[in-house]
């Protein structure tokens, strides 16, 4: 497996924790959540004098799609308001301290040793002890408290109720959309993935809920809502089969003025706003590099919607890596009919899909087409992921585009270095 932490950082010293997202036992629900690790963690920071100036504007970030994009979109808005904004996302394509950026950017590496530090202290003599995932949100907390940002986006790293950020602080929730994905933890319908992503509502606290919820997920979300007397924004200036972008961008603006409306942030000039969600972009999502597309859609909607936005263009090769609690025969079904050719590889890390019995349930679907010269529908098995790009463009038609999908841990190691946060 690859080391969690990527190159000299202070973050080092969690590498020996139990990390639940690289855990298939975690994922196919075989592993119990709870949150009472977590509480103790944080209230043995605060026994030690830590986290007593936590941002005075905080954000929570749910949802099966978009959910790191709508993070940084609606911290882009933050700033433009004048706020320094901590993002507290996940996973991380390449370094961890992706997770803790300010105003778009690594953390100092004082502040984050001396965050490390407050919360190695913390855990000493806690049974049950933290996990990775656990010591990194008590490590944004402490990061982003005592002066380190005025307000601060956390994005939730698997449904809500149970999530370590549900134990953080937050004036607004957001949840951005609703589909199947995780369904061995969070459930097998729309309606109790929806029950779970509604835990991180606060009771008072505004909601804004995304235009890509099906209307069997909403009725949960509303209801739970009402019960605690959450006023909700629903998104209404898009569509459900709008492009993501503008999916993410609908929902951040909403949510930036429901902070206004509800008076917890200044108001912001129309301008100013749109010039921020505009300018914001955000490394693996729709992130195009030359004739590569790299693509982190992870569900069966996401890869589906994918499907749609390519539809029409020239069939090219498409790099296809799944991880186990995911539908990957789905979504290789999915893609299949686009591709010349399907190249099924292994996403890194223990969760990684086999892609021998993948293209083995494929090969039931019956054979490729051919249209003119390009064999659309073909499947090739190629388990190094780096040998799986390079045959992908060898067999790329002119003109036609590689695509790059199926795993944000895929998309990380082969995705280029931008050289912002070299």
């Amino acid at each position: 497996m690859l080391p969690v932490t990527a190159g000299p950082s202070p973050l080092i010293a969690f590498d020996d924790l139990l990390d639940l997202e690289r855990s298939r036992a975690f994922h196919e629900g075989r592993q119990a959540l709870g949150l009472s690790s977590m509480e103790s963690l944080l209230e043995a920071l605060r026994a030690a004098g830590h986290l007593l100036r936590p941002p005075g504007l905080c954000v929570h970030v749910a949802g099966s799609e978009g959910k790191t994009s709508v993070t940084e979109l609606i911290a882009a808005g933050l700033r433009a308001a004048g706020r320094s904004t901590g993002t507290y996302t996940s996973p991380h394509l390449r370094d961890a301290r992706e997770r803790l950026r300010i105003d778009g950017a690594f953390p100092p590496d004082a502040a984050l040793r001396r965050a490390v530090e407050a919360v190695r202290t913390a855990w000493q003599g806690l049974e049950p002890g933290p996990s990775w995932f656990e010591a990194m949100t008590a490590t944004a907390a402490a990061l982003f408290s005592d002066g380190g940002a005025d307000a601060a986006v956390w994005e939730t790293g698997l449904g809500g109720r149970l999530d370590a950020t549900r134990c953080l602080p937050a004036e607004l929730c957001v949840i951005t959309s609703i589909s199947l994905e995780h369904t061995a933890i969070l459930g097998d319908t729309l309606a109790a993935v929806a029950r779970e992503k509604a835990g991180i509502l606060r009771p008072g606290r505004p909601a804004v809920v995304g235009a890509g919820v099906p209307e069997e997920a909403r009725e949960q979300l509303i209801a739970e809502a009402e019960r605690l007397g959450c006023p909700v924004h629903a998104v209404s200036s898009v569509t459900r089969d709008a492009e993501p972008a503008a999916l993410n961008q609908a929902i951040a603006r909403c949510a930036v003025e429901a902070l206004v409306e509800h008076g917890l942030l200044a108001d912001l000039p129309e301008e100013r706003l749109s010039a921020a969600l505009e300018a914001c972009t955000v490394e693996g999502r729709a992130d195009r590099r030359g004739d590569v597309l790299f693509d982190g859609a992870h569900t069966v909607a996401a890869i589906e919607a994918l499907v749609r936005r390519r539809a029409g263009g020239a069939a090219g090769p498409v790099v296809f890596g799944a991880t186990s609690g995911r539908d990957a025969l789905a979504m290789a079904r999915a893609l299949r009919p686009g591709a010349a050719p399907l190249i099924l590889t292994r996403s890194p890390g223990v969760r990684g899909v086999d892609p021998g019995p993948l293209a083995e349930a494929l090969a039931d679907d019956g054979p490729e087409q051919t249209h003119g010269s390009t064999q659309i529908g073909q499947v090739l098995i190629e388990a190094d992921p780096q040998r799986a790009l390079e045959r992908a463009g060898v067999h790329a038609p002119a003109g036609s585009e590689i695509l790059v999908t199926g795993s944000l841990h895929l998309i990380g190691l082969l995705l280029p270095p931008s050289g912002a946060d070299a």
